[in-house]
């Protein structure tokens, strides 16, 4: 058996193929075993061949573990309801269940994961951004944490050691910014500049403005971490704009910045994990 995760942003669909009986995360940089452990890929959310790349994806179950398609397929998802119809529809074609799409809660407990959320109303924070606590957690369980997410949007989150989810903050990732320059105003272009110290153009003065302007949010948020947890967090840097962002920050004030570039994947499977186990637990 198989499990086929998917993570539904706003601007790509990410998925990866495991198989069921995986023990360990296939860590980012790790020895490539003899024999695939894993598959994956990513698919642009408005592309055409949607449906053709979902069931390519499932037929690697075949590959995998000699499955004719993924026996569960998890998921995450921030993007719109039609884009989620289209994805259960192009599961269902491929001979695979529709996804089972999993929410944020008020708490998350399995393989040594510990998580405790203080939003108002758990279930109202993103899907994306629980399951990227849940991969942080799993990466570093026992350490203060501030969890950047730089894809469409830009969000900085923070964990204190004791697991306790305390907030955070949510912005227009680095394309929205450049974006609504271009569009709200009348003179100023859709800048390919480049970030330089003194800018002395126009491109490189948007691309450097916008950069600060996530870089200023990013640093001032893990100050906001360290002042509640009383210790300096972890920085856990995830999403398509990560890497530019992760390499901006200063590991003299903030220590060594972890890129994990799959971490909204990494914590569905701890969530298809949790799941699994429940299942076949035997009645209380």
């Amino acid at each position: 058996m198989s499990w086929l995760l998917i993570d539904a942003g706003n601007s790509a669909i990410k998925w990866m193929l495991v198989p069921a009986t995986l023990m360990h995360w296939p860590e980012a940089g790790a020895p490539v075993p003899a024999a695939a452990t894993h598959y994956q890929g990513v698919i642009a959310a408005d592309a055409p061949g949607l449906g053709t790349a979902l069931a390519q994806a499932c037929a690697l179950s075949a590959a995998l573990d000699g499955t004719a398609a993924p026996s569960l397929v998890a998921g995450s998802a921030v993007t719109s309801p039609g884009q989620v119809r289209d994805i259960d529809a192009a599961l269902q074609a491929a001979g695979a269940r529709g996804a089972r799409w999993l929410g944020a809660a008020a708490a998350f407990a399995h393989d040594g994961i510990a998580l405790r959320s203080i939003y108002r109303e758990p279930g109202q924070l993103g899907a994306d951004r629980w399951h990227a606590l849940i991969g942080a957690r799993a990466r570093y369980p026992r350490t203060a944490l501030a969890v950047v997410n730089a894809g469409t949007a830009t969000t900085v989150d923070g964990v204190q050691a004791d697991g306790t989810f305390c907030g955070g903050v949510i912005v227009p990732g680095i394309a929205l910014m450049r974006a609504s320059l271009a569009q709200g105003t009348a003179r100023l272009p859709l800048a390919a500049g480049d970030y330089v110290t003194h800018p002395d153009n126009t491109d490189d003065a948007i691309r450097t403005g916008i950069l600060d302007a996530q870089l200023g949010l990013i640093e001032r948020r893990i100050r906001r971490v360290r002042e509640m947890a009383g210790v300096r967090p972890q920085v856990i840097v995830a999403g398509g704009n990560g890497a530019t962002l992760a390499g901006l920050l200063p590991a003299a004030m903030f220590g060594p910045v972890a890129q994990e570039p799959d971490l909204v994947l990494r914590g569905l499977w701890h969530h298809a994990r949790a799941l699994a186990a429940a299942a076949i637990a035997p009645p209380a």
